[in-house]
C-alpha cells in the first residue's frame, strides 16, 4: 500500500491492449501511470501464445493479479478491436497490492447482439485501520438492456454488510467522487488530460453529484479514498 491513510482506486479500459488505431501500446506503462493502490481491467486480451501480460504487469508492480474470463477461445478482429486473428483470452483482472479478504465473480449474462457475456468481479481488500471494502470490476453491455445486468449485480450487492467501491464502466452504483484524471488515453502520448465522455478535450466535466460516481464513467479514471471515510454499504432502493 502507498499510505496508511488514503488508498488510490484507478480503473482502466484497456480496449485489448491496443489504441484508437489498432497499433499495440505499453500497457504497463499505462498502469504505472495510476500510481495506485488497485486497479481494474475491463476488455483484457491475453494471446495464448505469448506470456501473461497480466501476471507481468502485476510482477513489475508488486502487485496481486486476479483474473476472470469472459470468452475462453477469441480473437481481437472477431472483437471488432483489431486486425489480428491469433486466439486468446477476453476477461477482467484486477491488480491490488492491498492484502486480499475475498475474491469471487458474479455472472451478469449475456444480452442479445452482444458477443461477450458480462460479468463482475468482487474483491474484498483490508484498508489499513479502516476495515474490509468491497471492490467491483465490471464492464457492463453498450446494448440498450445493461441496466437488467446492473440489477443483477444491486441485487447481488444489496445483502452485503461491507463498504462498496464501485469500478469500471456502466456501473452506475452509489460511490466516492472520482479525482481528476491525469493519465493519457491508451496508445496516446502521455500528459494529455483526460476527459469524462461528452466533454470536450481540455474541459473536464464536474462528478454528477456529492459522494456519488459520475452519471456515465469514462474509459480511465481515479478515486482517493481515505481510509477511515470510505462509501457506506449499499441499501435496498437506491
Amino acid at each position: 500500500m502507498r499510505s496508511s491513510t488514503e488508498t488510490i482506486l484507478a480503473s482502466l479500459n484497456t480496449h485489448g491492449g491496443r489504441g484508437t488505431d489498432g497499433r499495440r501500446y505499453d500497457l504497463e506503462a499505462g498502469c504505472r501511470q495510476f500510481n495506485a493502490d488497485i486497479i481494474v481491467l475491463q476488455e483484457v486480451w491475453r494471446p495464448h501464445d505469448e506470456p501473461n501480460p497480466i501476471d507481468e504487469i502485476a510482477t513489475a508492480l508488486g502487485a496481486q493479479p486476479l483474473w476472470t474470463d469472459l470468452i475462453r477461445d477469441v480473437n481481437l478482429k472477431s472483437i471488432g478491436i483489431a486486425n489480428e486473428r491469433a486466439p486468446g483470452r477476453w476477461g477482467l483482472a484486477t491488480l491490488t497490492t492491498a492484502p486480499v479478504l475475498g475474491f469471487e465473480m458474479t455472472d451478469l449474462g449475456r444480452i442479445p447482439g452482444d458477443l461477450t457475456p458480462r460479468a463482475a468481479q468482487l474483491v474484498t481488500i483490508e484498508l489499513p485501520g479502516g476495515g474490509p471494502l468491497r471492490i467491483v470490476n465490471t464492464h457492463l453491455t453498450y446494448r440498450l438492456l445493461s441496466p437488467v445486468q446492473l440489477i443483477r449485480l444491486v441485487r447481488r450487492l444489496i445483502d452485503d454488510d461491507i463498504r462498496l467501491c464501485p469500478g469500471g464502466e456502466r456501473a452506475h452504483l452509489p460511490g466516492p467522487p472520482p479525482a481528476a484524471p491525469t493519465r493519457s488515453h491508451p496508445g496516446e502520448p502521455p500528459g494529455r488530460p483526460l476527459r469524462r465522455r461528452g466533454t470536450p478535450p481540455g474541459r473536464l466535466g464536474p462528478p454528477s453529484g456529492a459522494g456519488q460516481a459520475p452519471a456515465q464513467l469514462t474509459d480511465e479514471y481515479a478515486i482517493r479514498m481515505p481510509n477511515q471515510a470510505v462509501t457506506r454499504p449499499l441499501r435496498a432502493g437506491e
